[in-house]
């Protein structure tokens, strides 16, 4: 197994904690309060905008032209993915107005701050290593949920959420990451790669927070 694909498994613990929230795993059920979805994808909106905007920095710290391009194209697909949420919000009677005025909370704040620092001060191997936990998080949650909640999928309202992060297009967005990453981790010492597996694990950790903060409506401590 790479370095780069290893980075699921040196992470499992805060990584199953995750899958195993009561957010996702309501999800799941098709039991998750509505009220506490609608938090979520408004705070989720704005994480997108700011996740959206970092890939603009690794196409500025990419130093060949596909590297470029894969930046600037997953970048476009973020903000395409916001249809999902702006679909759902719609539903909700959520305007567009109404999302561009949703303050983020302390965690959703926290959060974006600390992939925004780790990629302006490292490198494309820092950057691409804060940034790779949220796509494949999603994925991987889609995927099992789909396969662990498939008898009742029917007739789950958040059968298009998960059949969304479960597809085949979400899979193959960071597929680019592991190559890359693993050419940028060539000659890199076990303490450097260490340094690139606690980058990693912030963001598992900060994805397990922005699920509860979600779960629990909760704006600030």
């Amino acid at each position: 197994m790479s370095f780069s694909r290893s980075l699921k498994e040196k992470t499992k613990a805060v990584w199953d904690d995750c899958y195993n929230h009561p957010f996702v795993q309501e999800i799941g059920k098709g039991t998750l309060n509505k009220d506490v979805f609608m938090f979520y994808l408004k705070q989720d909106y704005k994480y997108l905008l700011e996740y959206a905007r970092i890939y603009a920095l690794g196409a500025s710290k990419a130093r060949d032209e596909q590297t470029i391009k894969k930046f600037t194209s997953s970048q476009k697909l973020i903000l395409e993915e916001m249809n999902l949420h702006r679909s759902y919000m719609q539903s909700y009677g959520i305007s567009d107005e109404e999302a561009d005025k949703t303050l983020p909370s302390l965690f959703n704040r926290a959060y974006t701050s600390n992939m925004m620092a780790t990629a302006y001060n490292g490198g494309l191997l820092e950057l691409l290593a804060v940034l790779l936990p949220c796509p494949w998080t999603y994925y991987d949650f889609g995927c099992r949920l789909k396969e662990d909640f498939k008898d009742n999928l029917e007739n789950n309202y958040y059968k298009k959420w998960i059949e969304t992060y479960a597809s085949k297009e979400v899979g193959e967005f960071f597929e680019w990451f592991f190559p890359l990453m693993d050419k940028l981790c060539e000659g890199k010492s076990e303490e450097e790669l260490e340094v690139i597996v606690e980058i990693f694990k912030s963001s598992v950790e900060f994805e397990y927070l922005f699920w509860d903060m979600a779960y629990k409506k909760q704006m600030s401590y």
